[in-house]
C-alpha cells in the first residue's frame, strides 16, 4: 500500500454517523489517534461498502489471538491536529498476524491514483463495532419501495415497476 500523507497510527476510535433529516443527510467517519483526528466525509453508498468489506474480511480471517506485533507500517506521514475532506476513494486492508485493519481514504479533489490523504490501523472489534454502527446509520434513512427499491419520502411515490399505476405513500 502506498504512504498516506497523514498516517494517524492505531486510532482509539473510529466511529460512522449521519448529520440531518433522512434524504438530505450527510455521512462520516469520525476518527481520532494519537496522531491526530480526522473526520471523513462519505457517501451514502460508501458507508455501506465500507460495512460490508469489513463484515467479509472478518469472516474469512480467522480472528485468532493475533501476536504481540506492532502495526505492519513504516509510515512516516507528517502528524496533524486535525483533518477533513470529502473521500473519492477508501480502501480497506487486513494484517493477519497482528489482526489489524487499515483503512486509507484519498480526498476526493485531489488525485485518486497517487499516495492517499489518511492512513489508520484499528483493531478487530473496532472495525466490528464501526460495521454495525455503519449498518445501522445507513439503515436508519428513508424506507424502501417494496417494488423498485427507491427511497420514499413522505411525497407520493409513483413507482416506475408498476407502470406509473400505483403509489405509495408513508402517510
Amino acid at each position: 500500500m502506498p504512504d498516506a500523507r497523514h498516517d494517524l497510527g492505531r486510532v482509539e476510535s473510529v466511529k460512522a454517523e449521519a448529520i440531518g433529516e433522512p434524504g438530505q443527510r450527510t455521512f462520516r467517519l469520525l476518527v481520532d489517534g494519537p496522531k491526530g483526528a480526522a473526520c471523513l466525509w462519505l457517501e451514502k453508498e460508501q458507508l455501506s461498502q465500507l460495512s460490508m468489506a469489513i463484515q467479509q474480511i472478518m469472516a474469512l480471517s480467522s480472528g485468532e489471538t493475533p501476536e504481540e506485533i506492532p502495526p505492519p507500517s513504516e509510515r512516516s506521514g507528517q502528524g496533524l491536529d486535525s483533518l477533513d475532506f470529502k473521500v473519492g476513494k477508501l480502501s480497506l486492508g487486513h494484517a493477519p498476524r497482528a489482526d489489524l485493519f487499515i483503512i486509507e481514504a484519498h480526498d476526493r479533489e485531489e488525485d485518486e491514483d497517487g499516495d492517499p490523504t489518511v492512513a489508520f490501523w484499528a483493531s478487530r472489534s473496532q472495525m466490528k463495532d464501526l460495521a454495525e454502527e455503519a449498518r445501522t446509520v445507513v439503515a436508519a434513512g428513508r424506507p424502501l419501495c417494496p417494488l423498485c427499491s427507491a427511497p420514499m419520502g413522505p411525497e407520493a411515490h409513483i413507482c416506475p415497476r408498476s407502470n406509473g399505476h400505483n403509489s405509495f405513500s408513508l402517510s
